[in-house]
């Protein structure tokens, strides 16, 4: 574990060779790091449905909002690291070649494994899931959606194959779009981004009665919403950067973010996909100005290496959990038929582990550190193995310094 490259401070100081001149490295949030690997370990352990109090718990059932932190986070980070950039001229095929490098090969990897999986579910007993193989969201169409990351724009109104992928789909076009916005806004940025924030909003509004929870019809609108007030969030926290004069009582910055982290755990638990969810990205968007400063105890005991590590590997642990949890259950429900226990049940047509909420809870907790190993794993030898590639291919092909800002923008 102590070779992996997780010290994100370090990094950040580093320069290519043939670097431009607008390379100054920009300041890397730990704090805020910390904060997304904290959301995909929710994400986890609200996908894995059990019978214990984790998984019933209405935080834990509404965590599904936590997405929309990535949305805004990402908007804020994209902004601090490329914003500038891309209005200076930095290439936006070179950003979009980076951002695509930093995706892509989890979800392609991801992709494979699931295929995998249905081919040897097709040469063996088609009953094993009650469904014939490469049927319903397994289809060869959906498929190829995937791999196009076109999948929120086709097909039915599910997530398909690896179902945290439409985030990620999501996430590419987000990318584009505001690729043509730094370029091309100057001034404007701010009053376009609240323009995109509001009518995505009435959008989301309007299209459904989950409001924000949707992740095919309405996930594009989604994105945008939350990325275009993070990009707001940190146009707020340039002005505030250059305007303070200082940092305050330490003890008062404290008070304001348990406050803060209070205000999120009651918004999530008693909002669900109900309108009111429509404000939660804007709650989002004070959570990271406020942990954004850095300056209360709760931001430093957030930027300790066991938080800013799971941080680090929150993409892949995000994009590994759905297949992990799939089979996790498939070996559960294995273990079951041996010792003639019904550990896994059938639920309004969905497998849910049963057995009491004790056996339950122990399991969310054993899935979860299971998916934190394997993370380790994808992100050591897929993910960061990746990304230097793509970030050595950009420079030489674009001639321009990467390193810098790849490594202060994390991938949500």
């Amino acid at each position: 574990m102590a070779d992996l490259d997780i010290s994100a401070t370090s990094r950040v100081t580093e320069h290519s060779q043939a670097a431009t001149p607008d390379t100054r490295s920009p300041h890397r949030y730990l704090v805020l790091d910390s904060m997304r690997g904290i959301c995909a370990c929710i994400i986890v352990l609200l996908h894995l449905s059990t019978q214990g109090y984790i998984s019933n718990s209405q935080f834990v059932r509404n965590g599904f909002l936590f997405v929309d932190f990535f949305f805004v986070l990402s908007g804020f980070v994209i902004a601090a690291s490329y914003g500038s950039r891309l209005s200076k001229g930095f290439s936006p095929v070179a950003f979009m070649a980076l951002r695509l490098g930093r995706v892509y090969p989890m979800h392609l990897v991801m992709l494979a494994l699931f295929l995998a999986f249905e081919i040897a579910f097709a040469v063996s007993s088609t009953q094993f899931a009650g469904r014939a193989p490469f049927s319903e969201v397994y289809g060869p169409g959906l498929l190829v959606a995937n791999l196009a990351l076109v999948q929120i724009f086709f097909g039915p109104d599910r997530t398909s194959w690896n179902a945290p992928s439409w985030s990620i789909a999501a996430e590419v076009w987000t990318y584009l779009v505001f690729a043509m916005i730094f370029r091309l806004a100057g001034r404007w940025l701010v009053p376009i981004c609240a323009a995109i924030a509001v009518a995505s909003c009435l959008y989301l509004a309007m299209l459904t009665d989950r409001y924000l929870e949707v992740f095919h019809n309405g996930a594009f609108a989604r994105c945008l919403y939350g990325f275009s007030l993070g990009v707001i969030a940190y146009a707020v926290q340039q002005r505030i950067r250059s305007s303070a004069s200082q940092k305050g009582s330490q003890g008062l910055w404290t008070l304001g973010e348990a406050a803060m982290v209070v205000a999120v755990i009651a918004a999530v638990t008693f909002s669900g996909p109900s309108v009111s969810s429509l404000a939660i990205p804007p709650l989002f968007l004070l959570v990271i100005l406020l942990f954004a400063q850095e300056n209360g105890r709760l931001s430093y005991i957030l930027t300790r290496k066991p938080f800013v590590f799971v941080g680090t590997l929150s993409y892949s642990i995000y994009m590994i959990h759905s297949f992990l949890e799939l089979r996790f259950v498939n070996v559960i429900s294995a273990v079951g038929r041996i010792i003639h226990r019904p550990l896994v049940v059938s639920v309004s047509g969905h497998n849910e582990i049963g057995f009491g909420p004790l056996f339950g809870d122990a399991m969310s907790l054993l899935m979860l550190a299971i998916t934190i190993a394997c993370a380790i794993l994808s992100y050591r030898w897929i993910e960061q193995k990746m990304n230097d590639r793509t970030r050595k291919w950009v420079a030489s092909r674009f001639h321009t310094g990467v390193r810098a800002s790849e490594d202060a923008a994390p991938t949500f």
